[in-house]
């Protein structure tokens, strides 16, 4: 049952239990009121939540870091880490009293599930706080880690139990494909524990030739489901297989390059997977925040590839920090196949300025010094199953633009190590509106031409064409002008899927028209031909016929 009558105090932080004077009821364990306090305790109290015998189980979602929890007058511990749930396993009185103290972050990218804008105060608190009732001896935990050998690939589950008899007992696993109720594997394992005692116990599932979890539009989004079970306890966690790697020319998934078209975002929600899915993006990338499981199963479900920013505060670029973090990361989230990379924010990437129109800057990385060398280093002691890199912050570029009213545009070059920033362009497009959406989409189109692996947009919150205007630069197909050489100009297609496509393209300017045909390997780019624009066109229209559909491109002249 959900825990929703709350009282609340701003408190100064001690050992003990937190000192209250006056507790005021609120709507919620996070109210905004109490945004700013440096320590807010909160208390509530419930029923006995059982029916019969067996004990209970309190979960916190969303605890603020550093959080302290107190269940009837007994300490229950602390908990550092907002984007996993604290959980304990206790035996319920008739009547129970619940009380935690939460302290506010450290930093705004500490905060539960989302990084909070720098103008604003963090609110201690919760987010959602629950209590079930459960067996003797309750899984409490399970973590799933991928593995590949000789003999198969499968994973490693790592199963937490805590005991409230003596217990000596087998754990069974399971694994199964999703949609289906037939065993791809079977395994138990033992364990045996003192009541009043947590254990963790390693099991392992072994599949010859899985079936494989694929990007969008590069195969099917296959899954399994992995289940612990002990008596009438188990907990399940749904998980792909797939590889994950970097290189020169971006990032392969099972083998295959993937051009990497990405949408930030300063939402995590299932909602922001389906705009960046709406916007022909191939990757998600939540800016500064750890999103919440559901945003996670969508992108599984979606087939789109996840960057995960390491949350940490501008300038802590120490290593033992975002590993430890980043060791949390991997094992709540590491399951999911959406999960592509890591980001370590370095805020030493600084951009020299070149204004190339009246409309927008072209920025170019020139970060150096010790505390780059820092976030490479940190980056370096990620997890390795996943690619790890070195992103500047968002606010890096002119003094006169700030990501709330512009479009900050990346394109990533491609470098024999992955850690490298040095080949980084960007742009910022200022404005909200839709004359900067027209802009920001020509500009995402020139790096998408350059032959950049992977290309970012990240849209003012404010903008209502987003979506409109990535979504036209992302075709996965879609027809440049080249206008690098004198005389004619070059037609140029890039086809980012994994088959070949064929067609035809139609071409105006001014009074002039006609028609190419097209035929474009897999994963590749071509000139398709030349045309003659006349000088006194204002813009070219391509118009490319492929597999029922036309994907039309404006070129402004």
């Amino acid at each position: 049952m959900e825990l929703r009558e709350w009282e609340a105090a701003a408190v100064d932080p001690a050992e003990g239990p937190p000192t209250v004077d006056e507790w005021t009821a609120v709507d919620s364990p996070r109210p905004s009121r109490l945004a700013g306090e440096h320590a807010v305790a909160y208390r509530t109290s419930f029923a006995d939540p059982r029916e019969g015998a067996g004990r209970a189980l309190l979960e916190l979602h969303g605890l603020s870091p550093r959080g302290r929890v107190w269940l009837n007058d007994e300490f229950r511990g602390t908990h550092d880490t907002p984007f996993t749930p604290f959980r304990t396993v206790f035996d319920p009185a008739p009547e129970n009293e619940l009380l935690v103290e939460c302290r506010a972050p450290e930093n705004r990218f500490d905060d539960a599930g989302e990084a909070s804008p720098a103008n604003e105060p963090t609110i201690p608190g919760v987010r959602r706080a629950s209590v079930e009732p459960t067996p003797e001896n309750v899984v409490t935990d399970l973590t799933i880690r991928h593995y590949a050998t000789d003999d198969g690939t499968g994973v490693n589950a790592i199963v937490t139990v805590d005991a409230g008899t003596d217990l000596q007992n087998r754990i069974t696993l399971s694994l199964r494909r999703t949609g289906t109720d037939g065993m791809s594997a079977l395994s138990q394992v033992g364990v045996t524990a003192d009541a009043g005692e947590r254990v963790t116990v390693r099991g392992q599932l072994t599949v010859r030739d899985p079936d494989r979890w694929h990007p969008h539009g590069f195969g099917a989004q296959d899954r399994y489901v992995v289940d612990a079970a002990l008596g009438g306890s188990e907990r399940t966690a749904t998980t792909g297989f797939r590889t994950v790697e970097s290189s020169a020319d971006g990032m392969v998934v099972n083998g295959t390059r993937v051009p990497i078209r990405g949408w930030c975002s300063r939402s995590a929600t299932p909602e922001t997977v389906e705009r960046a899915l709406a916007a022909n993006a191939t990757l998600v990338r939540p800016v500064g925040a750890v999103p919440p499981p559901a945003f996670y199963d969508a992108a599984d479900e979606a087939g789109l590839l996840v960057l995960q920013d390491v949350p940490l505060a501008p300038g802590e670029f120490d290593v033992e920090r975002p590993r430890r973090v980043a060791r949390t990361l991997g094992g709540t989230y590491g399951h999911h196949p959406s999960l592509a990379g890591f980001g370590v924010r370095d805020d030493a990437a600084s951009f020299e300025s070149a204004t190339d129109e009246s409309d927008r800057y072209a920025l170019r990385a020139t970060g150096s010094g010790d505390p780059a060398a820092t976030a490479s280093a940190a980056a370096a002691a990620l997890p390795d199953d996943v690619p790890a890199f070195v992103l500047p912050g968002f606010d890096a570029g002119p003094d006169e633009v700030t990501t709330a009213n512009a479009w900050v545009l990346d394109g990533f070059a491609g470098a024999d190590d992955p850690l490298d920033a040095g080949a980084q362009t960007r742009y910022v497009v200022p404005g909200t509106g839709a004359g900067a959406a027209a802009r920001a989409r020509r500009a995402l189109e020139s790096l998408r031409q350059s032959g950049r692996p992977i290309v970012t947009a990240l849209s003012p919150a404010a903008s209502e064409h987003a979506v409109d205007a990535v979504e036209t630069a992302f075709e996965p197909v879609k027809a440049f002008l080249d206008e690098s050489t004198r005389g004619a100009t070059r037609v140029v297609v890039v086809n980012d899927t994994p088959e070949p496509v064929g067609g035809n393209l139609a071409w105006t300017a001014a009074d002039a028209d006609g028609t190419l045909s097209v035929e474009i390997s897999p994963l590749s780019w071509d000139a398709v031909g030349e045309i003659d624009v006349p000088a006194d066109a204002r813009a070219v229209e391509l118009s490319l016929s492929i597999g029922g559909r036309d994907v039309i491109t404006t070129v402004k002249r």
